[in-house]
């Protein structure tokens, strides 16, 4: 049997209408005559997603039992891939007309290309900035720390995301969501460093092909629309930068000399405490932070992604009166009912669950008679939702926020909600083709 021209590697982790969206678009991009084949990994998807790519033409489909992270997903789908041409394409990726033929196009007429991305639009029409540049030692600082308002730090972090340059013509430039390689460049076995599960293993592979000096395009006459990060979203904020900085660590260690990695660290912990002494939220617990620094990453998340609907209730769960409110969940969604604070003070909090849709908070309370005095209130609610947040953090999906009780608004903005919800409203699912 011939091989095929083209090597579609997809990974798949709970985005069934993008997946779908992106099979159509590609499906349409193609030229007749391309022969192409889509190898197709699924990351222990609960949302179908499996069994919608298990029905699609072309596709050949791998199916994993746990999410193994994007990096091994790729690789895994590269080792049974036939093409000289080898694509990755994220899932939330959608092509215009045209945009494939033209990438195939530009290595055809450039032999010492060895592989090219496309423009990047958001799904609103707007440009999106998605391409590796190599950071320098100053911008990942910058981007990972508050230093980014030094102005030092604050032009690093600029160069390395490329801002007001020029992207209206052909650059030296990629962008690991959407690649054409040619297959002579790539490794035998992998295309990705599985040390880098989900982020920087892009920037990995590009400083080693221009280590070996093959160069990477943008091409701005091929265009897609990239809805960017519709499974990152799903990790939790805690998971996602744990993710993000142990692998920038690891990053580090690869490119940097020993001493750089030193200062680093500190930087970062300096970082943490100056906001903890401010009052400042951060995205890392000391014990994931310390992990992250070691470059551990720590485990994906697996089965449960349901949205999160976290309603501030003004009485307490009863297991005769309440159950109602499950009856108002959409289909896909959890609950997380939060009881108010007590009149005395209690420090402990604890998340216990109801059922399978739902669990029911109670959150510590710091000060006593928080329900007669405004201030006192104010303060036991901004100390429930920062416990409440940490433990949000370590649980996947989105987070859609509902105040029933209207002494709970000095929660806004401090569980990390995607949505604020009106009270007393059915929730309906998120719409995560939306979600950038």
């Amino acid at each position: 049997m011939r091989a095929p021209q083209l090597s579609v590697l997809l990974v798949s982790w709970n985005t069934r209408e993008q997946t779908r969206q992106c099979l159509e678009s590609l499906a349409a991009t193609a030229d007749p005559e391309l022969d192409y084949e889509v190898v197709a990994v699924d990351n222990g998807s609960a949302d179908g997603s499996a069994d919608l790519l298990a029905h699609q033409p072309r596709v050949r489909l791998i199916r994993n039992e746990r999410n193994t992270g994007f990096a091994a997903a790729v690789n895994q789908a590269y080792r049974q891939a036939t093409g000289q041409l080898i694509l990755l394409l994220n899932s939330d990726v959608r092509f215009h007309p045209g945009a494939l033929s033209r990438m195939i196009d530009h290595l055809r007429e450039r032999p010492e290309a060895a592989g090219v991305s496309p423009l990047y639009l958001n799904p609103d029409g707007t440009f999106q900035q998605h391409y590796v540049r190599l950071p320098s030692f100053t911008a990942t600082i910058a981007l990972v720390t508050a230093w980014r308002k030094l102005p030092g730090f604050r032009q690093a972090l600029h160069t390395f995301q490329m801002r007001g340059e020029d992207f209206s013509r052909p650059r030296r430039l990629a962008s690991g969501s959407c690649m054409l390689l040619r297959r002579d460049v790539l490794e035998p076995h992998q295309v990705f460093d599985e040390t880098f599960p989900i982020y920087w293993n892009d920037a990995v592979l590009a400083r080693r092909l221009g280590q070996a000096g093959h160069e990477l395009w943008m091409i701005p006459d091929a265009v897609v629309t990239h809805s960017r990060g519709a499974s990152c979203r799903l990790l939790g904020p805690t998971i996602r930068f744990r993710h993000l900085l142990g692998s920038l660590v690891e990053y580090l260690r690869l490119t940097q000399p020993r001493h750089r990695l030193v200062v680093f660290r500190a930087a970062l912990f300096a970082d943490h405490l100056a906001k903890r002494l401010c009052g400042r939220p951060v995205q890392l617990g000391l014990t994931d932070l310390r992990a992250a620094l070691r470059g551990d990453v720590g485990p994906l998340p697996d089965g449960d992604i349901r949205d999160w609907v976290v309603l501030f209730s003004p009485t307490r769960w009863s297991a005769d009166e309440h159950p109602a409110v499950l009856a108002q969940l959409a289909p896909g969604q959890r609950l997380l009912f939060v009881d108010p604070p007590t009149r005395r003070p209690r420090w402990r909090s604890r998340v216990t669950p109801i059922g399978s849709a739902a669990w029911h908070a109670v959150a510590p309370t710091a000060l006593p008679l928080g329900d007669r005095l405004p201030l006192v209130n104010w303060v036991n609610r901004r100390i429930a939702a920062s416990a409440l947040r940490g433990w949000l953090d370590r649980q996947a999906g989105a987070r859609l926020l509902r105040l029933d009780d209207e002494q709970a608004r000095p929660v806004l903005g401090r569980l990390g909600e995607d949505e604020l919800l009106p009270a007393g409203v059915r929730p309906q699912p998120l719409d995560r083709s939306s979600r950038g």
